[in-house]
């Protein structure tokens, strides 16, 4: 266990390196926003591009696997609003409580922090998950979120969220890596040492940013949301995800990275959208901020648990 945690430990002080920036520095703002997009644009498409692009579609593809994460998190989101519903009678609230719980740091913490304890392999398994949740948990509850504002189209809204999706360039990379395995097209060998070259500033530039995502966040007065959403998203989700891979027979390497994965903590983007549709802002800062702190502590256990 100490040996985990001493291997990862590193990242994690770069997350607290980005708070500590983020604290002292007023004027930190404009480069944290650029060196969000060069993670985001740059970085982590690369490594997805490289990892992906050099591997067979038969193993990309993995039906069981795909289905077992989709129904995990459909069931525990599904069963965390109908149980927030239940009490409270406010759908919207229900919803981002509900997302809050399923919905993890997959891209900025979970493929850095697994690469370096597990390998590079876990990215393939991980960016899968990624896509899931980009092409289907994000859009459909930021969809029932403004559909349950009374506020715009909802038909609008369903094609923007998509729209903005697809045109993310974590997914457009999968795509082209997708492409580029079911043709079997192999990419020039400089091209693919240029794409570990930007790769491999993922990691330390995406754990920076975590912290500096987490600066400023306080626990509320009201913190039971917040306390649920964080026991949902560290106990719940990835006991749920290991439940239902080992039912389908998923292969046991993707397991533990899928169960990992799901034992992240909440991503910071979650706050946004509280703030946007201004549902629980406080309370979902808050459970980003506690998930987060945990998992320095969850994470290193689980790891060693499986290994």
């Amino acid at each position: 266990m100490v040996e985990v945690l001493l291997e990862v430990l590193p990242l994690f002080f770069l997350v607290t390196l980005g708070f500590l920036f983020k604290s002292k520095f007023t004027y930190s703002d404009i480069f944290i926003k650029y060196l969000t997009r060069f993670v985001m644009y740059v970085a982590l498409p690369a490594v997805l591009l490289e990892k992906l692009g050099t591997t067979k579609i038969n193993e990309l593809i993995d039906f069981s696997f795909l289905f077992s994460y989709l129904i995990s998190f459909f069931i525990v989101m599904l069963i965390s609003v109908l149980f927030i519903y239940f009490f409270s009678k406010d759908i919207k609230f229900s919803i981002m409580l509900g997302l809050g719980g399923v919905y993890g740091n997959i891209g900025f913490l979970a493929i850095p922090v697994l690469s370096l304890s597990l390998g590079e392999w876990v990215s393939v398994p991980l960016a899968l998950m990624l896509t899931l949740d980009l092409l289907i948990l994000l859009p459909v509850s930021t969809f029932l979120l403004k559909f349950n504002s009374n506020t715009e189209n909802s038909n609008m809204t369903l094609l923007k969220t998509l729209s903005r999706s697809f045109l993310n360039p974590l997914i457009l990379s999968i795509v082209v890596a997708f492409i580029l395995s079911i043709f079997q097209m192999t990419l020039p060998s400089n091209i693919i040492d240029g794409l570990s070259f930007l790769g491999s500033a993922a990691g330390p530039c995406a754990m920076f940013i975590v912290g500096t995502a987490i600066y400023g966040r306080r626990i509320s007065s009201k913190p039971i949301a917040a306390a649920y959403i964080s026991t949902v998203k560290l106990i719940v989700m990835p006991l749920v995800v290991y439940i239902f891979m080992t039912l389908l027979s998923v292969k046991s390497e993707w397991i533990i990275a899928a169960t990992l994965g799901a034992a992240m903590p909440c991503a910071a983007v979650l706050s946004v959208i509280a703030e946007e549709h201004k549902t629980i802002p406080q309370q979902v800062s808050a459970a980003v901020l506690v998930t987060t702190i945990f998992s320095v502590f969850t994470v290193p256990f689980l790891i060693f648990i499986f290994s």
